[in-house]
């Protein structure tokens, strides 16, 4: 996928579907993340733009990685290809 609104769009329908599996309410994710049922909606629906935080908080609630929302569970993202060897941080 190239196109950055279609990209979104699966995000949040795999979102909605791994929820669904799940067997939680909108109303269970909008307690879970401490915002109205009426926010999370619009954070579903893509009403509203998702901060990194709640995508985050979001997959931890669903059991999932961040990774496997955004590219889906038949490709799951490696930096390995890119980096031959561990990057070494020194301070």
């Amino acid at each position: 996928m190239h196109n950055t609104i279609e990209e979104l769009k699966c995000i949040k329908k795999r979102i909605k579907s791994i929820r669904f599996k799940k067997g939680l309410t909108q109303e269970n994710m909008a307690d879970m993340l401490q915002i109205s049922q009426n926010s999370y909606h619009k954070l579903e629906n893509g009403r509203c733009r998702m901060s990194l935080q709640k995508f985050i908080d979001i997959s931890k609630i669903l059991e999932i990685e961040p990774q496997e929302l955004i590219y889906g569970p038949e490709k799951k993202y490696t930096f390995s290809k890119y980096y031959k060897s561990p990057l070494i941080i020194k301070y």
